[in-house]
């Protein structure tokens, strides 16, 4: 899937992050998907999802933090972007987090 499908498709404010992985050319995101902010969710159905997100064949990945990639513990989603293939990802706990990188392919499990 296209990551601007992806950004439209599904509304990310609020999720939280449960990690961040970088590697060999990969950002991989495990995620709880607010299902109730979703236009397809029904009432009385799970009001989360675990979701991983694998950013395929990334590139120019940028972290801008106070804290390493790995002390990641539920931290929630601001805003994804996507903007002539740089996906902005804004988390925020105590601080805010901002991950950039390029990328176009977005795998969702």
């Amino acid at each position: 899937m296209l990551v601007t499908e992806l950004v439209k498709k599904i509304d990310f404010n609020d999720s939280c992050v449960n990690k961040l992985v970088y590697a060999n050319g990969t950002v991989i995101l495990s995620i709880d998907l607010c299902m109730w902010k979703q236009r397809e969710y029904q009432d009385g159905a799970s009001e989360l999802k675990e979701v991983t997100l694998r950013f395929l064949n990334s590139a120019n990945y940028n972290w801008d933090s106070e804290k390493r990639e790995e002390d990641i513990d539920y931290d929630t989603i601001i805003d994804i972007t996507c903007k002539e293939g740089t996906v902005k990802i804004v988390l925020e706990d105590e601080d805010v987090s901002v991950l950039t990188f390029e990328c176009n392919e977005v795998q969702v499990d």
